[in-house]
């Protein structure tokens, strides 16, 4: 059974329907943005030169002491992708400003776009259930999560 069978109706079902991709991938910013006053944008192409195989980026800003989260994913990747991606880093990003995930200041997260399936409880499930209540039926979200390796310039495996 997949973790996330447990969730398909009751409080987590969407709030009004299922949704196009992009319709979430809206929601999942304005989230970001308006209600927990981060900041969400797309990295285009060209405009970031970043490493084959990453999807995303997840920081934390802290503007007046407040820790706001912090996610940029690439446009030139799939929508359905760009969903799942935009909700597991969403997820990611708050549990690190509240401190449930480890994130040193002013560091980066770099989160690959090879999804695999839900099995636990943390910052997949809460993503696919942030797309889940946004309409996006959610599919595999959860993410690989690297930190950069100093000055070799190719990320690792965050613990």
């Amino acid at each position: 059974m997949r973790i996330l069978d447990r969730y398909q109706c009751g409080p987590l079902a969407p709030m009004a329907g299922w949704q196009p991709d992009r319709t979430v991938i809206l929601a999942v910013r304005a989230l970001l943005t308006d209600i927990l006053e981060g900041f969400a944008e797309d990295i285009l192409p060209g405009e970031c030169d970043l490493p084959d195989g990453i999807g995303a980026v997840v920081t934390c800003d802290r503007p007046g002491g407040v820790m706001r989260p912090v996610v940029y994913v690439r446009a030139d990747q799939p929508t359905g992708l760009r969903a799942d991606l935009w909700g597991f880093c969403t997820a990611l990003a708050v549990l690190a400003c509240e401190g449930r995930f480890s994130l040193p200041a002013g560091e980066c997260l770099f989160i690959g776009n090879e999804r695999s399936p839900v099995r636990r409880v943390g910052a997949a499930l809460l993503g696919a259930l942030i797309l889940q209540w946004l309409g996006r039926k959610p599919g595999d979200c959860d993410f690989p999560i690297y930190t950069w390796a100093g000055q070799a310039g190719t990320p690792r495996a965050a613990a």
